[in-house]
């Protein structure tokens, strides 16, 4: 397929991608979409230019783009110290608590969408190899995806292929939907509003700190890379030690980060309003490029019972996170952060939180992400176990 901007021309898709998080970061703030968040704008953006072939998709596995590798590669690293800059333990501990239940509580719920899937559509002998996967991947994100797959031999199944398409593609029109949640009117009145405790301050605070500092940002970028580092430089020994092949680069990352915060309380409080944005825009980056492996006609070509399927498992995962956060009284955006967590994982879950300003909420969003790596494994093996 041709496009208007080529696979290589890195820095025209770079600054594209750029253009769309300004779009959403700038137009939120100033309230030009009323409502609607600003993360949803750069989504759909990033994923029209994709369908009318202005720009290669991210989620073609069949070309390079040296851009979209950056991003992915670089930007989700980066963006996490910055955004833990203000997490101090004692402060978060009740937000990861509420947090954690409204994420088991959805991890339940795609369970009971992937049984009632699994009741619904025949896909052959391997229908149950194709619950035990989505139920990998959505009790924490892709990561879980390959480990199912390749512990059930799925791996080399015909109907491997038309997954990965809807894994990779038809998810995020599910991020579409959540990223609204918030703003629908309809339903806002029967949920409690989101408040953090300290939030006045911390905002206070923020503006008060608003001038930028060389200096700040020096030792931002510097503690940062340093993190990074040697989150990325532990990841290889941690997975052959602990026999895994999950991702440990993030966790690393962020326990890191954790144990310099509150060992380090008062200087990191006065790197935080520089560090938070930056912080924002990096994820907002990374959520264009998400935006960008969001090809509408890969959908239309995928197979429809693989979308049917997963259609069951988002409809009954949303449905019953909404109820259940209905009658322990979670606001929506608790509610959206923990489905996000369970659908996308800690990369996503991440600028969810931060893109509403929930500053106390983004490490008990990773965190909770995290324990999706964990346990969604053993959940997708367990099913396929029992199943097949």
């Amino acid at each position: 397929m041709r496009f208007l901007i080529a696979p290589d021309h890195s820095l025209a898709i770079f600054t594209i991608l750029v253009l769309a998080a300004a779009a959403g970061i700038v137009g939120e703030a100033k309230g030009w979409y009323g409502k609607v968040s600003g993360v949803f704008i750069t989504i759909l953006g990033c994923a029209m230019l994709v369908t009318f072939g202005v720009i290669p998709s991210a989620s073609d596995q069949h070309i390079e783009v040296p851009a979209y590798q950056f991003v992915f590669t670089y930007f989700v690293p980066f963006s996490i110290p910055p955004l833990l800059f203000n997490a101090q333990i004692k402060k978060i501990w009740r937000e990861a608590g509420r947090l954690t239940l409204s994420f088991l509580l959805g991890t339940l719920g795609v369970i009971l969408g992937a049984i009632l899937a699994y009741w619904i559509f025949n896909l052959g002998p391997e229908t149950s190899k194709v619950a035990s996967v989505f139920i990998g991947t959505y009790t924490g994100g892709s990561v879980n995806f390959m480990s199912v797959a390749a512990a059930l031999d799925f791996v080399r199944s015909p109907l491997f292929a038309a997954c990965v398409a809807v894994d990779n593609v038809y998810t995020n029109v599910y991020f579409l939907l959540i990223f609204t949640i918030p703003a629908w009117g309809i339903i806002r009145r029967f949920y409690p509003y989101y408040s953090e405790e300290e939030q006045e301050a911390i905002e206070h605070k923020t503006k008060q700190n608003a001038n930028f500092s060389i200096d700040d940002l020096a030792q931002i970028l510097l503690i940062t890379a340093a993190i990074v580092a040697l989150g990325v430089g532990l990841n290889t020994p941690l997975q052959q030690w602990l026999h895994t092949s999950i991702q440990m680069d993030i966790v690393v990352i962020t326990l890191l980060t954790l144990l310099l915060v509150n060992a380090f309380p008062r200087y990191f409080s006065t790197l935080e309003p520089t560090a938070f944005p930056i912080g924002v825009w990096m994820m907002f980056v990374f959520i264009a490029a998400i935006g960008a492996a969001s090809d509408i006609k890969a959908i239309i070509h995928s197979s429809p019972a693989i979308i049917g399927f997963v259609s069951v498992i988002l409809a009954v995962h949303f449905l019953f996170i909404m109820l259940t956060g209905y009658w322990l009284k979670f606001s929506l955006k608790e509610i959206a952060i923990a489905s996000i967590a369970n659908i996308g994982g800690p990369s996503v879950s991440a600028p969810m939180a931060a893109n509403y300003g929930m500053r106390l909420a983004v490490t008990p969003a990773i965190l909770i992400a995290i324990l999706g790596y964990v346990i969604g494994t053993i959940l997708g093996i367990g099913f396929g176990a029992i199943t097949g």
